[in-house]
This record gives C-alpha cells, sequence and structure tokens, in this order.
C-alpha cells in the first residue's frame, strides 16, 4: 500500500561490476532502501499515487522518441557530498531529462535546486565518508559500458523502501 505522499522517480538503471556494487552498497544511503545503481532522469516525479495509466502512455511516448544506445563509465567525479561515474555520452541523459520535463512541467529534476542537471551515477552521497578513498576505489573498477534500453519508474513504499514499477522500453512505439 502506497500513501499519498509517496514519491516516485524515472530513472536509468545501470548494472555495476561487484567491486562498484559492494562500494555503493557500504557508503550510499540509497542502496540500503532498495534504490538501483542508476542515472536519474527526474526525481521527485509524480506522487506514486498519481502513477496512471495515461502517465504511462505519457512516458512511452517520451521513451519511444529516444533509440536505445551504448554508455561507457570510465571517468570519477564529485559533488561536495556524493562521489559518482560520469556518463559518456551524457548528452541522451538530458534529452531525456528534457523531454520528461517537457511533458511534466511541474516536477523539474530535483525540484529545480539546481540550475544545471549533470547526468551521473552516484556511488556515494554522505556527509561524512572517505570521498578520497572512495573515488579511488571507483576508479579501479572503471571503465565499464552499459546499453540503455529502457526507462524505469521507480516509488516509494510507505517504510521507505524503493521498488520498480514500470520499464518502459527506448526506441519503441506506444
Amino acid at each position: 500500500m502506497l500513501s499519498t505522499d509517496a514519491t516516485s522517480a524515472v530513472v536509468i538503471r545501470v548494472p555495476l561490476p561487484p567491486a562498484l556494487m559492494r562500494l555503493r552498497a557500504r557508503w550510499d544511503w540509497a542502496a540500503s532502501v532498495g534504490v538501483p545503481a542508476h542515472v536519474t532522469i527526474v526525481f521527485p516525479f509524480l506522487p506514486a499515487a498519481q502513477l496512471t495509466p495515461d502517465v504511462r502512455r505519457s512516458l512511452a511516448r517520451v521513451a519511444a522518441r529516444q533509440r536505445p544506445f551504448e554508455v561507457r563509465f570510465a571517468t570519477v567525479e564529485r559533488f561536495p557530498t556524493v562521489v559518482y561515474l560520469a556518463p559518456q555520452p551524457s548528452a541522451p541523459f538530458s534529452r531525456l531529462t528534457e523531454a520528461v520535463v517537457e511533458r511534466f512541467p511541474d516536477f523539474p529534476p530535483y525540484g529545480g535546486v539546481f540550475e544545471e542537471v549533470i547526468p551521473h551515477l552516484t556511488i556515494t552521497e554522505s556527509s561524512d565518508a572517505p570521498f578520497d578513498d572512495i573515488a579511488a576505489q571507483a576508479e579501479a573498477a572503471l571503465p565499464f559500458a552499459h546499453r540503455v534500453t529502457r526507462l524505469q519508474v521507480l516509488v516509494e513504499s510507505d517504510e521507505g523502501r524503493w521498488h520498480g514499477r514500470w520499464r518502459i522500453p527506448l526506441g519503441v512505439r506506444p
């Protein structure tokens, strides 16, 4: 059961190599609540209770305009409290974000807090993690690549755990 204030997110899931999976499991709080490794397209998205078939169809139309693509992760970057992997290319992620926001303008990425949205895959988000050590360990596990074939909508449960709701293929007409 979902409460009326449970939120959702639109993401691209990315499977990690084992060393990065272990690093993320240890240091990223989101991993501890079931959020899979991903590149965010839009968060927060609609309240989970508002994820209707019409919303799914709208997301499917957005996804249909983006063909599947290859992404490579070869660079570790930092925000003040985050160690992340930079996707290359990043443009397809940015295009998907722009297209979802164009269709759902009341839900800008990260609530509109950031002027520029930088596509990234978080390995660590913490106020007190050993960032330099984590970055070095992440760097040692790179590079890796992934073929992106779909969007995924995640929802938060009443217990604060995250689960997949929809998988929406890229490049497929709804």
